[in-house]
């Protein structure tokens, strides 16, 4: 099973998903949960792979920008 990073930051109603190994897979969604189907859908698409595992790094809201931390959270298949 493959692991991959996923830079997660929230932009208006919208959670917006990167891939952080490798580029091309960047998408969205309105809950953490549709944007993690809307991951393994464009990963499915473009690389093949369906068993894969995803962290997310979510970037804290509401804080400054010097400031700002990262919390992970692991999504298992």
């Amino acid at each position: 099973m493959k692991l991959y990073h996923v830079a997660v930051h929230r932009e208006d109603k919208w959670y917006i998903g990167r891939v952080l190994e490798r580029s091309g897979v960047t998408t969205q969604g309105r809950t953490l949960d549709e944007l993690v189907d809307m991951l393994r859908d464009a990963i499915d698409a473009l690389w093949a792979e369906r068993d894969v595992q995803l962290e997310l790094v979510l970037a804290a809201e509401r804080a400054p920008r010097t400031s700002r931390r990262a919390v992970r959270r692991r999504v298992s298949a």
